[in-house]
């Protein structure tokens, strides 16, 4: 089955990356629709990286972490949440 393995990495370091970020911005949503937003827009500024296999999936895991791949993740999906945070899409009363 063909898989962005960039959406893994990004679903994977989501929740630790908000919860760092929330120590700081305490107000910062973590509804289930802001975090779908936080994801989408993370995505779109990160290249796809598809795979079909689990060799191919190791062989991406290997290149993210040599090529300093955590690190644009984590850069942008800090992006993506001050992006949501600023300008939150869900209902004001449904925290």
């Amino acid at each position: 089955m063909i898989h962005n393995y960039t959406e893994v990495v990004v679903q994977r370091f989501l929740p630790e990356v908000l919860k760092e970020y929330k120590k700081n911005n305490p107000e910062t949503c973590t509804c289930t629709r802001c975090q779908e937003d936080i994801t989408a827009l993370a995505l779109n500024q990160l290249p796809p990286h598809y795979v079909v296999s689990d060799e191919g999936t190791i062989f991406t895991k290997v290149n993210f972490d040599q090529m300093s791949g955590k690190a644009q993740v984590i850069a942008a999906i800090t992006n993506a949440i001050k992006q949501v945070a600023a300008n939150p899409r869900h209902d004001k009363s449904q925290p």
